[in-house]
């Protein structure tokens, strides 16, 4: 890891970013929840890994800022992005931790956050190229099956086990940050060649 961001900034070739941090902050987060570290157990008996929505406020905001740079949107709005991204994670911390039926209120608050972290990003200022929307539409429709699963899982109607929970955000986790981050990695010049 170190080697690669070493590599970064001796050549604008190799263009790592921000990614390494979302990868180490990922790898960090499963170690933490692997050791059972902050959990807690909910009224219904489920454990509650309420330390990865806390990551998901570091490593998300991280992304989707990375997303509104190569998409080259104002200052403002990659701070709009920034607020609407740790919004929607703190309230689904709450709706986690939360075990009676107030939990839905922050479900429905973390929902109105995250439709306003997509509408800043889909917000168009002119011609964007492909690649900007093909990353746009990867974000919403891939990050749109995380409160799925929070429905599904004992936090919400309880369909299926905490195990399966975890895989489900396992894979989720793996798509959306480590493959996804070194899929953009190369496409933050874009932002730079379009200026």
């Amino acid at each position: 890891m170190f080697a690669a961001w070493e590599k970064r900034r001796q050549s604008e070739d190799l263009v790592f970013g921000s990614n390494i941090f979302v990868s180490f902050i990922t790898t960090i987060s499963y170690v933490v929840m692997a050791l059972a570290l902050g959990t807690t157990v909910a009224e219904n008996g489920q454990p509650i890994y309420w330390t990865r929505w806390l990551f998901y406020i570091a490593s998300c905001s991280i992304l989707t800022l990375d997303i509104a740079f190569i998409a080259q949107k104002p200052a403002s709005q990659k701070v709009e992005v920034a607020l609407f991204t740790g919004l929607t994670m703190f309230c689904g911390f709450l709706a986690s931790i939360i075990v009676t039926v107030d939990r839905w209120w922050f479900f429905a608050l973390s929902s109105v956050a995250y439709i306003g972290m997509l509408y800043t990003l889909f917000k168009r200022l002119g011609d964007e190229s492909v690649n900007i929307t093909s990353i746009m539409w990867f974000v919403m429709l891939t990050w749109s099956l995380f409160p799925v699963v929070w429905v599904l899982a004992p936090t919400g109607f309880g369909v299926f086990t905490t195990f399966v929970e975890a895989i489900l955000y396992l894979a989720l986790d793996f798509m959306t940050k480590i493959a996804f981050g070194l899929y953009i990695a190369p496409r933050q010049n874009i932002g730079k060649q379009q200026s």
